[in-house]
């Protein structure tokens, strides 16, 4: 009986652990074009914030010049699913659509570009993780071959892992997207082993926001101001600590007497949003912080660029 008792025990253990891993939320990838392959294609667009430019890659324009292109992101996107179906494949296209719409209404409204399209599209696509794609076809003689680079982006702060690079096989086939499939099918497990280990970094150690916080002339208010018993700064230091993963990133902070600047605090991805489990984003976090600091009569509002940086204004 007893031994009964522990076998059905052990049952339970497994079945509920099989249940929770089900439960978590599967990552979020988009497939993209790597910035060198815009660059080396012409595909680049320019955006000048507060007299500066900054260049990145013109995913409408690739997409919409180059169909090849578009081919080549599906098929690495049907290996990922064919592999993996629990991943969530993220359609670039519509991404894109989102981003060209936000982007109207914020003209029709008079406001003020304060992120590049590149970010809008990573916004709008709420990944947590980009596929960067490279790739190359070289001719010899009647062969061709493609070589390739793929990288595990994170949407969030666009810092690169699990590179994986290779050549094909010599072919007479002049298609890059049947010797792109046949170069990578080989290395996909091992790419998206990476992939999803990185994931699992960030369920368990949180993902890193950066936090640009300001006080506006008109607010009257400095971050030594009190709000209750302490001050503005202290009661912003306190809301980080408690709203990360056990403080992780809140040191690497930078503050004046009308700012605050924190260069990445990592906030937990499962969080309570409004009574449910959810998966929780910059603008989670960042909506919180407003409402607690109305709650103590500060108002504030923010934008989210992208995904992982947020500017706070308290006016």
């Amino acid at each position: 009986m007893k031994r009964i008792l522990t076998i059905a025990i052990a049952l339970l253990a497994i079945t509920g652990s099989a249940w929770a891993q089900k439960a978590m939320t599967p990552p979020h990838v988009m497939v993209v074009p790597d910035m060198i392959y815009c660059k080396t294609n012409g595909y680049i667009r320019q955006t000048t914030r507060e007299g500066v430019t900054e260049t990145g890659p013109d995913y409408e324009k690739a997409m919409s010049e180059d169909p090849t292109l578009h081919s080549v992101l599906v098929q690495v996107a049907q290996l990922i699913s064919d592999r993996n179906p629990d991943i969530v494949i993220v359609d670039l296209l519509e991404a894109i659509k989102a981003a060209n719409e936000d982007e109207l209404m914020a003209a029709a409204n008079g406001g003020e570009q304060y992120e590049s399209m590149e970010e809008s599209i990573i916004r709008n696509s709420e990944a947590d993780i980009l596929i960067k794609v490279q790739y190359d076809m070289l001719k010899n003689g009647p062969q061709y071959q493609v070589t390739y680079t793929i990288t595990g982006t994170d949407a969030y702060t666009n810092r690169m892992f699990a590179p994986i690079e290779g050549m094909g096989a010599p072919s007479t086939s002049a298609n890059p997207v049947v010797l792109l499939r046949e170069a990578v099918y080989q290395n996909m497990d091992a790419f998206l082993t990476k992939v999803l280990q990185y994931y699992q970094g960030m369920v368990t150690k949180g993902r890193m926001v950066a936090f640009d916080i300001k006080i506006a002339e008109s607010a009257g208010l400095s971050m030594n101001s009190k709000v209750g018993d302490i001050t503005l700064r202290e009661f912003i230091e306190d809301f980080m600590f408690d709203n990360s993963v056990e403080g992780n990133g809140t040191e690497r902070v930078k503050s004046g007497a009308t700012f605050m600047q924190y260069q990445g605090v990592y906030i937990p991805l499962i969080s309570t949003i409004r009574g449910r489990q959810r998966k929780q984003g910059a603008k989670d976090v960042a909506q919180k912080l407003v409402n607690e600091l109305s709650a103590k009569g500060v108002n504030a509002e923010f934008k989210v660029r992208g995904l992982g940086k947020v500017n706070l204004y308290i006016k």
